[in-house]
């Protein structure tokens, strides 16, 4: 049956941005609707009428940043000054992926009086952001029309026909028909949200966590998005440390039933897509948001290793940190690779305690200091300058995360106080979602960032080797 596409969000010339140099046209997003009408909102089910028959799967979406991706107060705010300093170009680009059935339905309004910069409001079930019944009405990609010709700015063809889409070519709902799909078992179905490209500037690649992937030994051994981040953590490391799929690892434990009154599955995947965000969901104060930053919190803590040395001499040590990427399918960090910080904190002390250096220490401020050494992208502008606003963010001038299955080393020259021979090395490995600079200019009330220590390693050194 051929199919036609009502194209809701049209790949078209919107002007976006005007500069000295140059104006370009903006393609805001490739979500199309299947079908040729206007769709409403009350042609999808609220993610709660989804509880009774898969309480596992909802249980572990409510409260992950897919649930709040409409609401999250950061990712609000920076959204309503991209639509005020765009003219609303941003609008349909951010909204859809972070709302696709309001940017299908066109529900999506933006309150100028509302928050700090101004807030978008959205009705019924389009306020729970990537939601069951997103996900599952998802019935193809249109990566082959967008700009790249890759996945990405929400290159998503959704269907209103009340079919779900999954992993199961066998099952028989009672609640609703359903069609097995392809696509849900692979890293593409993610890519269309979780690669983004800027239109205004080449199509530069904001965000390229499915990029990153695609290049990485995991996907030379067939391990998809879902491998690590649908199965709990402890999993995750098995699939990293085996190199192998979920689904070929003996013992996997993740046998049992994907709905009620089902059949018996061989493996049955968590919904609760845990990544690194361990901020948004417990300051919103919703349902589950404590236990999903617990678990970010775990994955963060099981990702990377560190490894130290001393070379150089006596009269002129220097200490070698290398960071291993032992368990990330992608990049650390992986999205928005200039927002997101890994940072190296390091302490050397005497044998009496007498701190000798000290880097990467935050501020009373919560601040980096000068020198500190930070795995992430260095991005600017169409002029070269520092610049952290992603519709204006024209390039990388340095790029500085650590490939998956990679590592990296920086070196800290040092000295030791004349007579000092023994002396201790602290080293740990440090992240956060966002700098304290962007919560402080985002959120209208004051919010610490927390940081998630990563990794730690603490030896004793005599002279250039370890005690």
């Amino acid at each position: 049956m051929k199919k036609t596409y009502l194209a809701l969000v049209l790949i078209g010339a919107m002007p976006l941005l005007a500069h000295a140099e140059k104006e370009m046209a903006f393609a805001p997003s490739y979500l199309t609707m299947e079908g040729d009408k206007q769709p409403e909102l009350k042609q999808w089910r609220d993610a709660k009428s989804c509880k009774g028959c898969h309480p596992r799967q909802w249980k572990g979406w409510q409260g992950s940043m897919h649930s709040i991706a409409f609401i999250d107060p950061v990712f609000q705010a920076e959204w309503a000054m991209g639509e005020k300093e765009t003219n609303g170009a941003a609008k349909n680009l951010c909204g859809g992926c972070h709302t696709v059935l309001g940017t299908v339905t066109q529900t999506v309004e933006f309150k100028s009086e509302s928050g700090k910069f101004g807030g978008f409001t959205t009705q019924a079930i389009a306020n729970q952001g990537v939601s069951c019944e997103v996900c599952h009405s998802v019935v193809d990609t249109n990566a082959k029309h967008t700009a790249m010709g890759e996945h990405g700015n929400a290159s998503l063809v959704i269907a209103n026909d009340k079919v779900k889409r999954g992993p199961f070519d066998d099952a028989k709902p009672r609640g609703h028909k359903a069609e097995y799909s392809e696509l849900h078992t692979k890293s593409e179905f993610c890519a269309n949200c979780h690669n983004v490209f800027n239109p205004v500037h080449d199509n530069f690649a904001l965000e390229h966590t499915y990029d990153e992937w695609k290049k990485s030994a995991y996907a030379a051994a067939d391990i998809q998005c879902q491998d690590c981040h649908m199965v709990p953590v402890e999993t995750a490391m098995r699939v990293a440390d085996e190199m192998l799929p979920a689904k070929k690892l003996t013992n996997h434990g993740l046998e049992g039933k994907a709905a009620r009154g089902g059949p018996a599955r061989t493996l049955v995947h968590d919904h609760g897509f845990v990544g690194g965000n361990a901020v948004i969901a417990p300051l919103l104060g919703v349902e589950n948001g404590e236990a999903h930053a617990k678990e970010a919190v775990k994955r963060l803590k099981t990702a990377a290793a560190l490894e130290t040395k001393v070379s150089g001499t006596i009269a002129a040590p220097v200490l070698e940190v290398t960071v291993h990427n032992r368990r990330a399918g992608h990049d650390l960090p992986t999205s928005l690779t200039f927002i997101r910080q890994i940072w190296l904190e390091v302490i050397i002390r005497d044998n009496t305690g007498k701190e000798i250096m000290r880097s990467g220490s935050l501020t009373a401020e919560n601040a980096l200091p000068g020198g500190t050494v930070i795995f992430q992208d260095k991005s600017v502008d169409i002029h070269g300058k520092p610049e952290h606003k992603p519709w204006k963010v024209a390039s990388f001038e340095v790029q500085n995360t650590i490939p998956a299955k990679g590592s990296k080393t920086v070196t800290y020259p040092f000295s030791l106080p004349k007579g000092v021979n023994e002396y201790s090395i602290e080293t740990k490995l440090h992240y956060r979602s966002f700098d304290q600079s962007v919560a402080d200019l985002l959120l209208e009330n004051k919010v610490i960032v927390p940081s998630v220590e990563m990794a730690s390693l603490s030896q004793t050194y005599q002279g250039l080797t370890l005690n």
